[in-house]
């Protein structure tokens, strides 16, 4: 049977999708299975003994950053709860404490593992949870610290990926990544070297953010022929928005689809158009999307399937998800919610100056570039940032309500626009003395 590119590209990505389901599933029921609650209870006390897990409200501060280990909490009350007699379901289902403000998550999770009352718990099916891959094995054998110290070993291996991938050269492309690694250490700098700290210390979100850099190391890699179009890029974008579902809580996903999208753009502008190369960029973001939501909603299915099969309470694990769409119960203003991003990139101990360089530096390129008429390269790489934009905008409720993670976004997306727009410029520059 002859099949069309476009056809071949959605059947291997459907099947992949199927084939990271049944691993993710696997392996996550693996860990559940194979944990040690008594173990993991010893070291989350130990933990709140030795004050890694923020203060006594679950808050931990790096200079004027507030990170919150509500996501660590809520997942270790999962790890301490005793082997359930159907452990495909508990892995399914993933009971979690209640919050029950104004009560601190942290504080009922001591509590539960002081033993001082019992706790009601939920079913917080609504995400896959994969950081449990590492958290459970790690605490059922070593201390909360070390997990701790393990996490920052995986960012830093994250973060050489990047830059190594960055500084490989490609086979056919004349703009050489190369160029791109001192900038992209800079980038780690300003964006990671304070976060990073906190990230560091959080588990669940140091495993997402060093798959969300493994992705874009990815997805910067040259490839046999920078030529070869979307019928692989496609893909391969849809796959890594599904993997970095199975380990996000919502937080990133934009930050991912921007990546992705401008680690295309530099790569296809030697050999393409910058109109073709600006629309396979965006067609790579708005895919990168869709395989995060379809990873989703196979969760959902296999929560849904899995309790008719098993007998089990039935339901569709997406509470709450009316509050995070724009404004949630109240009005929605527009931007109010990234204004509150640019706010709380200011907080970072390195202050606000260093974003502001890179927004003056990126003004005046655009300024040059509109007065010697080479403003499309630079208007180009400007316009990557709107489809993520209007992602964080569409779900402003969460972007607001969760600043400290998803602002994130704005420190890579102005320094690698910055970047990107000077390259541009060179480029068209060169073309045309």
């Amino acid at each position: 049977m002859n099949l069309s590119p476009p056809f071949k590209a959605g059947l291997r990505a459907c099947c992949g999708l199927a084939v990271l389901v049944v691993l993710a599933l696997s392996s996550l029921w693996l860990a559940d299975l194979q944990r040690d609650p008594a173990a993991i209870r010893a070291a989350v006390g130990q933990a709140f003994q030795d004050h890694r897990l923020g203060d006594g409200e679950g808050v931990e501060r790096f200079g004027l950053h507030r990170a919150s280990h509500f996501s660590e909490c809520v997942g270790l009350s999962t790890a301490i709860l005793p082997k359930a007699a159907n452990a495909l379901w508990f892995t399914l289902e993933s009971p979690a404490l209640l919050w029950q403000p104004p009560k601190p998550m942290c504080e009922s999770l001591r509590d539960a593992v002081g033993g001082q009352a019992e706790q009601p718990y939920f079913a917080y099916s609504r995400y896959w949870h994969g950081y449990r891959l590492l958290t459970e094995p790690a605490l059922s054998f070593l201390s909360y610290g070390s997990l701790q110290s393990l996490c920052s070993l995986l960012l830093g291996v994250a973060a050489l990926g990047v830059i190594a991938s960055a500084v490989m050269p490609g086979r056919s492309t004349r703009w050489t990544i190369r160029s791109l690694a001192a900038p992209c250490a800079g980038l780690l700098f300003l964006s990671a070297t304070v976060d990073w700290q906190a990230i560091a210390r959080m588990p669940t979100h140091a495993v997402s953010m060093a798959v969300l850099l493994l992705c874009w190391a990815f997805a910067m890699l040259p490839r046999p022929s920078e030529r070869s179009g979307l019928d692989t890029a496609l893909p391969a974008a849809f796959l890594m928005g599904a993997v970095y579902n199975f380990f996000d809580f919502l937080y990133n996903p934009d930050l991912l689809a921007f990546l992705l999208g401008w680690s295309f753009f530099m790569r296809a502008v030697p050999g393409r158009a910058l109109r073709p190369a600006l629309s396979g960029a965006v067609a790579v973001q708005v895919i990168a999307i869709v395989g995060y939501m379809a990873m989703w909603a196979a969760k959902w299915a296999l929560v849904r399937i899995g309790g008719d099969l098993l007998a089990e309470k039935t339901f569709m694990p997406t509470q709450d998800f009316n509050r995070w769409i724009a404004g949630g119960e109240q009005a929605y203003v527009p931007f109010k919610a990234s204004y509150a991003l640019l706010v709380e990139s200011t907080r970072m101990p390195l202050g606000w100056w260093p974003l502001a360089a890179c927004a003056v530096v990126l003004c005046a390129l655009l300024a040059s570039a509109v007065l010697r008429r080479r403003s499309a390269g630079v208007l180009a790489v400007t316009a990557l940032a709107l489809f993520p934009l209007f992602l964080l905008e569409l779900k402003a409720n969460h972007t607001f309500m969760h600043a400290a993670f998803t602002f994130r976004f704005v420190p890579f997306a102005l320094i690698l626009t910055t970047i990107g727009a000077a390259l541009a410029l060179r480029r068209e520059s060169a073309a045309r003395p």
